[in-house]
């Protein structure tokens, strides 16, 4: 899973993915933004997760729910199950778009690098 992390000329940050993950990236720039209580509040799930303390934590956001287990993780655009019974097979290329997952430590070190972005780039232009 490759992404770049940048902040945009009006200061947003923004993150792009590898084909595969881009929903990952659509997810910090328009669910978790600069959100750094749900960034704390995540990484402290996962650490509940890979203790077995629990076995699901789910986060529903305006546009993508967040589900994670002690398997991994899921971005799921809200979209997505609302049309599921619509036309299934005709989206089927915009669901590669608009869901995607990765291991419990990749995301944990996503998050992090996101939380470091944002306290490092004090620039516009920045590229991490």
């Amino acid at each position: 899973m490759d992404y770049e992390l940048r902040r945009g000329i009006y200061g947003q940050y923004k993150a792009r993915f590898s084909m595969g993950h881009e929903a990952l990236g659509l997810w910090l720039t328009e669910e978790l933004k600069t959100d750094t209580l749900l960034i704390s509040t995540l990484l402290n799930e996962i650490e509940k997760l890979q203790n077995k303390q629990c076995w699901e934590y789910c986060h529903s956001g305006h546009e993508f729910t967040l589900t994670m287990n002690q398997d991994g993780i899921e971005v799921r655009a809200t979209l997505l199950d609302e049309s599921a019974d619509e036309a299934p097979g005709e989206l089927s290329h915009y669901d590669q778009e608009s869901q995607a997952g990765c291991g419990l430590d990749d995301f944990r070190h996503l998050l992090e690098a996101w939380k470091q972005f944002m306290h490092a780039s004090n620039s516009p232009g920045s590229i991490y």
